[in-house]
């Protein structure tokens, strides 16, 4: 009788251990097709107790809009009339970029100032760059250390408009373009937004070119 109770223990045991491993698979098929993640650098932990223990062959699932791909979040699992709110960690590992050199306050960031990393990105914090692309030609706002890992908080774009300065306004509309100057009454970089104010202190709002130019759509 008492090897009959452990069997069925352990018979509940494994009967859980392969449902959860069947789950960890649906959730790396999705994060692989709807995030484009490699499976090979995530691991998914799950730490939320399921309330059955069927698991069905085509689950559901449903991201909230503020999931960073890093750390714990809330996911929303649903099996037919099943649904349940699961609480999973993400451990991610990925390319990231650090300061190849200490970077003064003020500079024009280039590629030679910055150095590809590998690790944990769930461990960094949130808007951490992982491309150089898009850190190179935008500015600091404070000194960076050697090694230290760049964030979209601690850079600016690069501007190209600044306020008051004279400014070529081109509006384009259907068929036609009209070309004036006026005054910028703020800083900009290259496809930002910015309002300008034309002669007859009229005020309109565009997308700074690479020009310099600012282009207003009507």
């Amino acid at each position: 009788m008492k090897l009959l109770k452990i069997f069925f223990i352990l018979l509940l045991f494994l009967s859980f251990k392969i449902n959860a491993n069947d789950l960890i698979n649906h959730l790396n098929e999705f994060f692989k097709q709807e995030y484009s993640l490699n499976p090979k650098n995530f691991k998914i932990l799950i730490r939320t107790p399921f309330k059955k223990k069927q698991i069905c062959k085509k689950p559901y699932f449903l991201l909230s809009n503020h999931f960073y791909n890093f750390s714990l979040f809330d996911i929303l699992y649903v099996c037919g009339k099943q649904h349940q709110f699961l609480k999973l960690e993400l451990q991610v590992k990925g390319h990231y970029i650090v300061a190849k050199k200490k970077i003064f306050r003020g500079t024009k960031i280039s590629e030679s100032d910055l150095k590809v990393i590998f690790g944990r990105l769930d461990k960094l914090p949130n808007g951490i760059y992982l491309n150089k692309k898009d850190v190179i030609n935008r500015v600091n706002l404070h000194d960076i250390l050697p090694f230290q890992p760049i964030t979209s908080s601690m850079t600016r774009a690069f501007w190209i408009v600044t306020l008051n300065k004279e400014v070529t306004i081109k509006f384009e509309g259907k068929n036609f373009e009209i070309i004036t100057t006026g005054k910028a009454l703020g800083n900009g970089g290259i496809k930002e937004k910015i309002r300008v104010q034309i002669k007859d202190r009229k005020i309109f709002t565009g997308i700074i070119n690479d020009n310099g130019e600012v282009i207003v759509v009507l």
